[in-house]
């Protein structure tokens, strides 16, 4: 089967899968468009600060190679569930900056703790930048057990997970192998890599991409596209959209949606008119806001 048909025949497949985690549910699809999200930005909302920031780097192996991954935590006081954020292509987290960034606070704001990891490649985790590849999705279980066993004060575990771009597909994947997780929250996103190696108008994601399959074969579709099986994600899954965005295109976020939705997901979509891939810093915290109190 060529490869381009498989993420709609998977789609498709899924929505008869019984007795399974994850999307598939008994409550059936539930979609919400129109959430009251400002088309401009609006004033910088409070700043939450939590009581203890901690980082480390967590040893892990892979092909018989010795890595590390890089971990942060923001905590809040008293008990709280805990969501992992994962970054996108153009750059890591920074450990002084983490704590700061506008998804972070929309999720301290909410009450949530606040773990992210660097991939493969990214700040100081050590290994070969794999694209969202299977040595970063070890990475992040590694590094969200790590986050854990560091903090044993914490009385509740990962609660969801957020990413952005390649690194909706990186949250996504984590979730599948954590387990047990109740939601996601992705923004324009790479679900599908064989479509963004064709169109994406990001040059430097496509000769990643180029570069991982010239490795991987067709595999390396396969390995990162997790709009091909949804089967396993958490049964509640929000996701925003920049309809003017050319890096990450909205077409393959609405076939996304579709699969959620036919897997009996609930999902909310939220697409956004005058937004590309890069948003503005307030603006994202706004939209934040809305998309963390859509799975609360």
């Amino acid at each position: 089967m060529a490869m381009k048909h498989k993420i709609f025949f998977l789609m498709i497949f899924a929505a008869f899968l019984t007795g399974l985690s994850g999307c598939v549910t008994r409550s059936g699809p539930s979609q919400a468009d129109g959430l009251k999200i400002s088309t401009t930005p609006g004033p910088d909302a409070p700043r939450v600060t939590p009581i203890k920031i901690t980082s480390g780097n967590a040893p892990y192996s892979a092909l018989g190679k010795g890595y590390k991954v890089a971990w942060f935590f923001c905590q809040l006081k008293g008990p709280a569930a805990t969501v992992l954020l994962a970054h996108d292509e153009d750059a890591g987290f920074e450990p002084e900056r983490i704590c700061d960034l506008p998804e972070a606070q929309a999720f301290l704001a909410a009450g949530f703790h606040v773990a992210g990891f660097n991939r493969p490649g990214f700040g100081s985790s050590t290994g070969k930048r794999d694209l969202v590849g299977k040595l970063s999705q070890q990475a992040a279980l590694v590094a969200a057990k790590e986050t854990m066993h560091a903090n044993p004060a914490l009385t509740t575990s990962f609660e969801g997970a957020y990413g952005f771009g390649t690194g909706a597909a990186s949250a996504a994947f984590f979730s599948k192998q954590f387990g047990k997780l109740k939601w996601l929250v992705l923004g324009g996103g790479i679900y599908d890599f064989e479509q963004a190696g064709r169109n994406s108008s990001d040059a430097d994601l496509i000769a990643l991409i180029k570069k991982s399959t010239t490795e991987e074969g067709d595999a390396a579709y396969e390995t990162r596209s997790i709009g091909y099986d949804v089967n396993g994600l958490p049964p509640r899954v929000a996701i925003f959209q920049g309809k003017e965005d050319t890096a990450a295109l909205a077409d393959q976020a609405h076939a996304f949606r579709d699969g959620l939705a036919a897997s009996e997901c609930q999902v909310t979509y939220q697409e956004i008119a005058g937004i590309g891939h890069k948003i503005d810093p307030r603006q994202l915290r706004q939209i934040m806001d809305v998309m963390v109190n859509s799975v609360r």
